[in-house]
């Protein structure tokens, strides 16, 4: 595998936001960056959205390049960092996707409703659609809490906002959640019967 040799002169350009020698370490690097990509992501992941991200951030950080050090463990820490961010979010969106369905598959055995004809998808696209229809503050705040598993206090601090506005947030997405599934469930039960 070649190894690309980045000298202090192309660095200190680059971190001094010289836009023709971030294109050239673009251009020596993107292909062994979309490698490293495909071989560690699923499938179904867009590498080109998360390779652009990359070299956002890369751009993002460039004044922090220490240009005594190996630059392409730099420029690899920054995909690792990525990539343990996209694995995280998948995990905790289909985390709380299995608890939403394990919540409903125990309500259908203890008796108190039944929902045997409701498949897993069409609660999971109704689920989203009802995510889309939040006020764009409160959607925000409930994908960065449910979907990418951040605390309350990451999501004011990356917000700018108190915790309190993020609590009361989250109730009164949950609180509309909670209602429009019930509605759509009940709706479900009357149809199926």
């Amino acid at each position: 595998m070649t190894k690309f040799i980045y000298d202090n002169k192309l660095l200190n350009s680059l971190k001094r936001g010289d836009e023709k020698a971030f294109e050239l370490i673009f251009h020596q690097s993107k292909g062994k960056m979309m490698g490293f990509l495909k071989n560690v992501l699923p499938r179904d992941e867009d590498e080109e959205s998360i390779l652009q991200e990359i070299y956002l951030k890369l751009w993002l950080n460039r004044k922090t390049i220490d240009t005594n050090q190996n630059f392409e463990t730099f420029l690899f820490s920054i995909a690792r960092n990525m990539v343990i961010d996209v694995m995280r979010k998948r995990f905790n969106k289909q985390k709380y996707l299995d608890e939403l369905h394990s919540q409903l598959k125990d309500l259908n055995e203890d008796g108190n409703c039944t929902y045997a004809h409701v498949e897993y998808s069409e609660l999971e696209n109704r689920i989203y659609n009802l995510i889309e229809q939040l006020p764009e503050q409160r959607k925000k705040i409930f994908k960065l809490s449910r979907m990418e598993g951040l605390t309350y206090k990451k999501i004011a601090d990356k917000l700018e906002i108190s915790e309190n506005t993020v609590d009361s947030q989250i109730r009164n997405a949950l609180s509309f959640l909670r209602k429009e599934m019930n509605y759509f469930l009940s709706l479900l039960f009357f149809i199926n019967f």
